[in-house]
């Protein structure tokens, strides 16, 4: 039997595609590596579709994946507007606290 070997960056890669292809609201999708456990993926996803909210808390939410396997991950995502990123990318918006944009890799 074979078994599954977790590759952060390449699993990132494939869930950006994955998103970006059926998700067309999703224009681009941020990979946040930079100080984040090993298990874990962040992404920052810029999203047409969502409506302006006013000020607020960016909460990522969590999709667990491969939950009791070998290879366990998690997967947390950040929805924001066209707007709310440029505003992050300004530093006017903070990201979770332990997120760096620092080695940000963008998929489009």
């Amino acid at each position: 039997m074979s078994t599954a070997v977790y590759n952060r960056d390449s699993l990132a890669a494939f869930y950006a595609h994955q998103h970006l292809k059926t998700d067309l609201a999703v224009k681009k999708v941020v990979y946040l590596p930079q100080n984040s456990p090993e298990r874990e993926i962040r992404f920052i996803e810029i999203n047409d579709l969502m409506s302006e909210r006013g000020p607020r808390d960016l909460v990522p939410i969590d999709f667990g994946i491969d939950m009791g396997q070998s290879s366990f991950h998690s997967l947390l995502v950040v929805d924001v507007t066209p707007e709310e990123w440029d505003a992050i990318e300004k530093k006017e918006l903070a990201i979770p606290d332990e997120w760096s944009l620092e080695e940000m890799r963008e998929f489009k």
